[in-house]
């Protein structure tokens, strides 16, 4: 703790340095100079944007070059690749403040702890971005997790859900396909159908990513209270919650083993499975005689009309970038219908709400024709539930120390959901001691 207390020490101190010297920048004379250059026609300086890239989204870096250099020839991004010696805290020790940053929904905090978050409301007034251009719920979202009335991240794709199957296991054992539509109660006893061995194979009915499944949080529980800033677990919605995702592994023969995408896409001894979309993934799988379509993911029994909390990748603008302008033109642009559209063709779910745009969603994946992708879109976001700073922590603790135990028979319900509980609050302690 106290080498990454000096680290951090140093990492605020650096950006301080970095907005002093950006805040003298400012005077030089530069918004003059551009009107002049915009009234004599000439061309735009180039600027040189450092971009920092996070999580999922590291695979994009040369697309995005390429798309943005070709938008805007005087537009360069120079790319930092999060990695092991080059986080965003190596970055911002090494005196580098990026001016445009990707990042992963789940370590939004780290941005928020070193002040990186800057409200983007007066760049969207005055470059006139429309946001309802994106699709319904993902600006109260991002609102709702800026804090402060903010807008201080815009969502760029979505991870909608859905029940990826595999065919060729319902129809080794005779069993109908599941439908659109589902509830996880529906879900569990057509699990249990397809949960046997055979040949020695061990097929399983359902699996599931653990965390992606806490982070939809299709009941709209919180984790935190915001106004005690204590642990919000121990209900009896929350026991629900558990007592059925945990449903699915009590199932004789049907424990959690390995990785559920190997065991999908590679060994492909399990039928059902949900969590993050690895559509790119599946040409290959094919080719290697898996057949597969989707359905829409489940509600919980009663909840026909729920959807799911936002999970969502992200660009930011740091307060301190003297490029704020060129940045958002860039978020902008990538926001637009041409490049949404070139996303979406790849198996990136659009965050824009234009029909012609989702039509278009896979269609560069070989062997994905005719397949039910509509079930991608029913995956809808929900109202937001109120957001504290100790969010992301709390749902990596419920996952691992209440999800997990529960589903490998480790612990019951109620002492599981009581120590995650208990270590939710020493963690937010620590955190305000700080």
């Amino acid at each position: 703790m106290m080498q990454r207390g000096r680290k951090l020490f140093g990492v605020i101190v650096t950006m301080g340095i970095v907005a002093l010297v950006a805040s003298a920048c400012g005077n030089t004379g530069k918004s003059a100079d551009k009107s002049k250059e915009e009234a004599s026609g000439a061309s735009p300086a180039p600027v040189t944007l450092n971009f920092f890239t996070h999580g999922n989204s590291i695979v994009l870096a040369e697309t995005l070059e390429s798309l943005v250099h070709k938008k805007f020839p005087h537009i360069t991004l120079k790319t930092t690749k999060d990695a092991k010696g080059s986080t965003v805290f190596d970055v911002l020790n090494a005196g580098q403040t990026p001016d445009l940053i990707s990042y992963s929904l789940g370590s939004l905090q780290d941005l928020r702890t070193l002040r990186l978050l800057g409200d983007l409301t007066p760049l969207i007034k005055k470059h006139g971005f429309e946001m309802n251009r994106l699709v319904p719920g993902a600006e109260a979202a991002a609102r709702a997790l800026s804090g402060n009335g903010e807008l201080a991240l815009m969502p760029f794709e979505l991870n909608n859900n859905a029940i990826y199957y595999n065919k060729t296991i319902f129809d080794k054992f005779g069993v109908p396909y599941p439908k659109d539509g589902m509830t996880w109660e529906e879900l569990l006893d057509v699990a249990k159908k397809v949960t046997r061995t055979d040949g020695g194979v061990q097929y399983k009915g359902f699996q599931y990513n653990a965390l992606n499944v806490v982070y939809k949080d299709q009941l709209a529980l919180g984790f935190v209270d915001p106004n005690t800033n204590k642990a919000a677990i121990n209900t009896d919605s929350w026991k629900r919650w558990l007592d059925v995702m945990t449903s699915f592994y009590k199932i004789d023969g049907n424990a959690q083993a390995g990785d559920e995408k190997v065991n999908f896409l590679k060994n492909q001894t399990v039928a059902m499975r949900t969590g993050p979309n690895y559509l790119t993934d599946l040409p290959a799988a094919m080719d290697a005689g898996l057949n597969v379509d989707f359905v829409s993911l489940p509600k919980f029994s009663g909840m026909s009309a729920s959807s799911s909390q936002m999970n969502a990748p992200f660009y930011v603008i740091p307060p301190t970038t003297p490029h704020k302008d060129a940045a958002f033109q860039v978020i902008a642009y990538l926001m637009s219908d041409e490049v949404q559209t070139i996303m979406a063709r790849q198996g990136r779910i659009p965050i824009i709400n234009q029909e012609s745009v989702k039509k278009e969603y896979a269609k560069d994946l070989k062997g994905l024709e005719g397949k039910n992708l509509a079930a991608f879109f029913q995956d809808a976001i929900a109202k937001p539930v109120p957001s504290t700073a100790y969010d992301g922590q709390a749902k990596t603790i419920f996952t691992n120390a209440a999800l997990v135990p529960v589903y490998q028979g480790k612990k019951d319900i109620n002492t599981a959901l009581r120590e995650a509980e208990e270590q939710i609050n020493k963690h937010i302690e620590s955190e305000l001691k700080k």
